[in-house]
């Protein structure tokens, strides 16, 4: 988790402790036995190499999911993202039966990943704030959604 990964990262501070990593990780887990959270790590099949993470949920509104993801930074610009990406999408739709929509936000100058969210069907529904915990601001967001599939 580089700088460079952790500026578009509203809840991911750079650099980030282990400890807090830990902790993430830890909550993440109790999110997937408790039913309300699908979290994944991100594996370049090549050398077996986590690369990300990608994941989603809604602790008391199981009907709006909120994803989130990030790539390391030496794997930018590959394909990963695009690839794992679909793979959570489809994951969160079947393990998640009770989600109606999924939504996500990018920054307004993080281009490429408005592009995965473009890519994987989302569509823009506008700019609202977001409480970037990392930096304890609000920061600007582009919010998009997706209906579940019928």
């Amino acid at each position: 988790m580089t700088s460079k990964v952790s500026r578009w990262l509203s809840s991911w501070p750079g650099p980030t402790s282990t400890e807090l990593a830990l902790q993430r990780i830890v909550e993440a887990r109790a999110g997937v036995c408790e039913g309300w959270h699908v979290s994944y790590a991100i594996e370049r099949l090549a050398d077996g190499l986590v690369i990300g993470g990608f994941g989603g949920g809604a602790r008391d509104q199981r009907t709006r999911v909120e994803i989130g993801y990030h790539l390391a930074e030496a794997a930018h610009g590959q394909g990963y993202m695009g690839e794992a990406a679909q793979a959570g999408l489809s994951a969160l739709w079947s393990l998640l039966p009770a989600a109606e929509t999924i939504e996500a936000q990018a920054h307004p100058d993080n281009a490429a990943s408005q592009a995965i969210l473009t890519k994987l069907g989302m569509r823009f529904v506008g700019e609202r704030p977001v409480f970037a915990s990392a930096r304890d601001a609000w920061e600007p967001g582009c919010w998009y959604e997706i209906d579940r599939p019928s």
